[in-house]
């Protein structure tokens, strides 16, 4: 009997040692549509190295909570702006507030997608309280 348990454990011990488990989804899974929990690699409560657009405008943004972003916009030549915005996997949406109103726009939305956890680029379109639009593209500041 002795014998036979030896053996039952040997096999357990090498059993445990050589099937993989299943510890759940690795960080490393596909985003989807619907993922809010990071956004260009950051997640909630750190804040995004800052974003360089194609306009020269420099983003300081924190992830706020789950697909929510907030911070502030240097906008040039029309000072430092207030910013909230939303994301998922793919989509972000990012809109900012002139706290001043001095000859520059009361507003504007850059609407568009980024490249999820790994990727470090976004683009889009944008339009203001002026009713100018256009279209945009970000990445992180060299």
């Amino acid at each position: 009997m002795k014998k036979l348990l030896g053996i039952l454990f040997v096999m357990f011990v090498i059993t445990a040692f050589t099937v993989p488990v299943y510890a759940g989804p690795a960080d490393e899974r596909p985003a989807k549509i619907g993922d809010d929990s990071t956004f260009l690699g950051v997640k909630q409560g750190f804040n995004v190295p800052p974003i360089c657009d194609n306009y020269g405008y420099v983003w300081y943004l924190q992830v706020a909570g789950p697909g929510q972003l907030t911070g502030t916009v240097d906008a040039v030549g029309c000072g430092i702006w207030n910013v909230t915005g939303s994301f998922d996997a793919v989509n972000v949406q990012l809109t900012a507030t002139n706290p001043i109103g001095s000859g520059c726009a009361e507003w504007f939305t850059y609407t568009g997608t980024h490249t999820g956890k790994k990727g470090k680029t976004a683009s889009g379109t944008w339009v203001n309280s002026a009713g100018a639009s256009g279209s945009w593209s970000a990445g992180l500041c060299n």
